[in-house]
């Protein structure tokens, strides 16, 4: 485990150069307006890679071009201290909702994998991993509108920022995907470790189902469940900008928007890195977890080492 992290840990010194090169060649290749300007693109894209890694390397992540002339520049870093909190804060309330919703759903169908209910609650899943964002975010904005317009009471505010209501329907847009993926792929993996020949043994012995659901069952598929997480992260963090965009919840997400319609490259690398560091870290993190779910992935790296 300890080399497979090493491994993975130097992943971020290649990962880092090359997002930041392929960021600039991206945004130049923007401004050139299209693919014909590659080959002259790529000379300047390498230097400015070189010169901002230098930089970085200083602490210094350069500053966001002012909106107008006599605006004085405003640093990445200052504005990453206000923005970041917030994107983080939207991301683990949107993950905390799509495990609690979408894990005791896809537990249920898998524990229920021959009835009618299970194939409804997929067909739910497969439904919430296809609705995009954007519309399922003007659905509950409409809703909230008719809420208004029927009772006279404001209930959920439809924009802005603000850690209390909010958040919800962002948190709710953010989490619908992740929840209905977490829900399939849950699915998934409990109805194949239902049919293993320990789960049979385990109620063989006598042991309640309850007992075999959490003692055996949910840690036999415990780094499915895990990877699903992961990839329930790649999800949101591909429809953030949108969801931050649509609720002005003034985040990396909505500040990134912004710094490609003004042609920002160094605001653009600005608001990614933290979000490829984070994936990162969340992916390490999951290697460790993997090793404590599933002992046997310990023994396998043991024999190969």
């Amino acid at each position: 485990m300890t080399i497979r992290l090493i491994q993975r840990s130097a992943l971020l010194f290649f990962l880092l150069p090359a997002l930041v090169f392929f960021i600039a060649l991206a945004m130049g290749l923007g401004q050139a307006s299209g693919w014909s300007a590659l080959l002259d693109t790529i000379p300047p894209a390498s230097e400015f890679t070189r010169e901002y890694l230098a930089n970085l390397a200083h602490g210094d992540m350069g500053s966001i071009a002012p909106s107008y002339g006599s605006a004085p520049p405003v640093p990445v870093t200052a504005e990453l201290a206000r923005a970041l909190p917030r994107s983080l804060g939207l991301l683990a309330v949107s993950l905390a909702l799509a495990v609690l919703i979408g894990l005791p759903l896809g537990i249920a169908a898998g524990l229920r994998r021959k009835t009618r209910f299970s194939g409804l609650l997929v067909f739910l899943s497969v439904l919430g991993i296809s609705t995009p964002s954007y519309f399922a975010a003007m659905l509950l904005i409409w809703s909230s509108v008719w809420l208004y317009r029927t009772t006279g009471a404001d209930f959920i505010p439809i924009h802005g920022f603000g850690w209390d209501a909010h958040l919800i329907l962002p948190a709710l847009v953010l989490a619908a995907r992740p929840a209905a993926n977490v829900m399939r792929l849950g699915y998934n993996a409990l109805a194949e470790v239902l049919d293993a020949d320990f789960v049979r043994t385990a109620h063989a012995k006598g042991l309640g189902p309850w007992i075999v659901l959490f003692r055996h069952v949910l840690r036999g598929a415990g780094v499915p469940l895990l990877t699903t997480i992961a990839v329930s992260l790649r999800f949101s963090l591909a429809i953030l900008p949108i969801v931050e965009y649509i609720f002005n919840w003034s985040g990396i997400g909505e500040e990134l928007l912004a710094a490609i319609q003004g042609q920002d490259t160094i605001t653009v690398i600005g608001m990614i890195l933290p979000l490829a560091l984070l994936f990162v870290v969340v992916n390490i993190f999951l290697e460790i977890l993997y090793c404590i779910v599933d002992p046997r992935l310990r023994t396998q790296e043991g024999g190969a080492a």
